[in-house]
């Protein structure tokens, strides 16, 4: 599973880079994938001076080489192409994979995810595992602790910069004999790199360098836009913009949008970028889409608030299903959700209520004042639990798999045993207050007793039940929003494990009400437990995501449907899939993204 994981993911990045997908405009036959990037790259091996690689080397030989034992540094400006050249690599790698499962795994991990200063390398590698890959970690031990993996680290310069540094200190612990032995490569820009005091402990780097004057010619005249190069040769800081392959795409397909004129009236390399950005989205916004485009408008405000959430948390990939309420930017907004989400459990709660309640209260009330009055008690109840547990853990756990486990039933019985005693005692003087109103103290505190302990009782089994559901995360997405999808359809798999419980504890309270056991009732009742042990278990965080998603959508950050904007924003290549989910086609964009100025109604 994680080799066909991987194979996806190398195969999807590399189909959709900006230099494969240039030339995929309608009428142009231009094949990208048989236009080869003239790289040039420079290696240094230990302490010898280093010298040029000669034209056609590819990185799996580097790697190869008996001095570096695959204990590779790739360096690079921004732009210069280290992550496909770390893509490419990891496609050789898995070649071999395939020829023979006795070679190890390339994985591609995000250094961006690295948050906590003192978690070793090991550690975090475990742990990202377990979080992307839905590797166990005990599995994931033992992959490493075997050497049945190649790390392939990318994005060492993406971490804060006071943490790059204890970033290559704590890889460079990992490195040491004795610990990881094997294969490992590492992707970083070189101006970052170099102010480091700490060097990394790995035999070899290499740099690519900057295309020179001929290599830009070369290639433009070989993708037919020798028109170009006409305008570059005589513009220095075009050509010097122009030596990292990532911003030469842009540049051939900006090229008859720019005005060259005002081109000229800049003064520096960051105004140069934001113009030179600016045409590109203006040109992949202008191309026409089969669907329902959004509002341009929209587009860069949605991107832009993206983009800044992801250096904002020190990410690199995007899921629909790991907004968290950390990327709530103000105390309204906050509030905003804790009410949405106290208002919708109560909502839910009082839908329980009146499903197991109103065939059993036409029994025994005449009216139906007392069900108002506990709706509205239930509704406020939820207000008030929304906003002081609402998102209390900071930390919107999905749903995805389950899987039963002996050990954590019987610790769901004892606890349920609590809730079991907690529930009689708290229903039944709330419900003698209500109902004794109408049919006397007495009888409200029996029938509050009894209510409390069957919903206690229930508690107990069911509880107990969903408590040994052990839940993880699907391990190879492949679809936008998959891990709340699938929480959703989970719910209903707990809904109907507990159904037939719920029924028996419905059809006996049933008869210690009645002396009967009415089966419409039964089944309304057990429908309402069942609905509470399925929000219990699976419905909490599908409730918790949504209300994020409102508070976002109604501060037009977001779409409705943002699913269908990502693709769409992928295919106008401001985005690329990563399984299932997304990441900036370049971090050079993602950055220009990030810097729009953008509030809730507009982008300025």
């Amino acid at each position: 599973m994680l080799f066909k994981a991987m194979n996806m993911q190398v195969e999807t990045r590399l189909e959709s880079s900006l230099h494969n997908r240039v030339y995929i405009i309608p009428d142009k036959e231009n094949n990208p994938t048989q236009v080869e990037h003239p790289w040039a790259i420079d290696i240094k091996v230990g302490s010898k001076p280093k010298f040029r690689l000669p034209k056609d080397t590819k990185i799996i030989e580097v790697f190869d080489k008996p001095a570096i034992e695959g204990r590779l540094l790739i360096l690079g400006k921004p732009g210069a192409g280290k992550t496909t050249m770390l893509l490419q690599l990891a496609k050789s790698l898995l070649e071999r994979v395939e020829n023979d499962l006795s070679e190890p795994i390339p994985v591609l991990f995000s250094l961006s995810a690295w948050r906590d200063d003192k978690q070793s390398i090991g550690d975090w590698l475990v742990a990202e595992f377990k979080s992307k890959y839905g590797v166990r970690r005990d599995l994931a031990k033992q992959w490493l602790s075997e050497g049945e993996i190649i790390p392939l680290l990318d994005g060492l310069d993406e971490l804060a910069a006071e943490r790059q540094e204890r970033c290559v200190k704590k890889i460079n612990q990992f490195l040491q004999p004795g610990n990881w032995n094997n294969s490992l490569v590492v992707c970083s820009r070189s101006e970052e790199y170099q102010l480091y005091q700490t060097q990394l402990l790995l035999n070899n780097s290499i740099e690519l360098q900057p295309f020179t004057a001929e290599q830009i010619k070369n290639y433009l005249d070989s993708t037919e836009n020798s028109q170009l190069w006409e305008i570059m040769k005589t513009d220095e800081a075009l050509r010097e913009l122009a030596s990292t392959p990532f911003l030469l795409n842009v540049m051939v397909i900006v090229s008859q949008q720019l005005s060259w004129e005002k081109w000229q009236e800049f003064e520096s390399t960051e105004e140069r970028l934001n113009y030179l950005f600016a045409a590109y989205i203006d040109e992949m916004l202008g191309r026409k889409y089969q669907g329902r485009k959004p509002k341009n408008e929209n587009t860069r405000r949605w991107l832009s608030w993206l983009a800044f959430k992801l250096i904002e948390q020190n990410d690199s990939e995007f899921f629909i299903e790991k907004i968290q309420p950390t990327w709530l930017d103000n105390n309204s907004h906050r509030l905003s959700a804790k009410l949405i989400l106290g208002l919708m459990f109560g909502l839910m709660f009082g839908l329980i209520l009146v499903l197991v309640s109103v065939s059993m209260f036409r029994l025994t009330v005449r009216g139906i004042s007392v069900l108002i009055l506990m709706l509205i008690s239930v509704l406020i109840l939820g207000l008030i639990l929304g906003l002081i547990l609402g998102f209390k853990n900071t930390q919107i756990k999905t749903v995805e798999t389950l899987s039963f486990s002996w050990g954590k039933a019987k610790a769901g019985l004892m606890f349920g045993l609590i809730r079991f005693l907690m529930f009689g005692l708290t229903f039944a003087p709330m419900f003698g207050l209500i109902l004794g109103q109408t049919y006397g103290l007495t009888y409200g505190l029996m029938f509050g007793l009894m209510f409390g302990l069957m919903f206690g009782l229930i508690l107990t089994l069911t509880g107990a039940l969903t408590i040994a559901l052990i839940v993880s995360e699907i391990e190879n997405k492949t679809q936008a929003n998959q891990g709340i999808w699938q929480s959703v359809i989970n719910t209903g798999i707990v809904i109907i494990i507990n159904y037939p419980f719920a029924l028996l504890l419905a059809g006996g309270f049933n008869w210690v009400m009645t002396q009967t056991v009415d089966v419409n009732t039964v089944l309304v009742s057990g429908l309402g437990w069942g609905l509470f042990s399925g929000i219990f278990k699976g419905g909490t965080p599908v409730i918790q995501h949504f209300s994020l998603r409102l508070v976002f959508w109604w501060n037009r950050y977001i779409p409705w449907n943002y699913a269908y904007f990502l693709d769409y924003a992928t295919d106008r290549l401001f985005l690329q899939r990563v399984g299932g989910g997304y990441r900036f086609i370049h971090k050079l964009l993602q950055e220009h993204f990030a810097q729009l100025r953008f509030d809730s109604g507009r982008v300025r």
